[in-house]
């Protein structure tokens, strides 16, 4: 988030003190994980491969692509 332009709501369960302020939220919880490390990006995907809880492996050339069904609205009448 671009704190710059947004407003931090004052229930949020964190304060920011300085900038840049880099926060990572694991999926499935609620606490914020503070990132006090360089800026590399380098370190930056470290961080995050570290905290993950999700797997961060991404698609092989051999892996096919997910279904592109169309949408119910992108489908003649007839269909639905």
């Amino acid at each position: 988030m671009e704190a710059v332009d947004n407003d931090i709501p004052p229930s949020a369960p964190f304060r920011v003190s300085g900038f840049p302020t880099i926060k990572f939220k694991k999926a499935g919880t609620r606490d914020f994980i503070d990132y006090n490390g360089d800026r590399s990006l380098e370190n930056l995907i470290a961080f995050v491969h570290e905290n993950a809880k999700n797997s961060l492996d991404t698609p092989t050339e051999n892996t096919p692509p997910p279904s592109q069904e169309p949408l119910a609205e992108e489908r003649p009448h007839d269909e639905l």
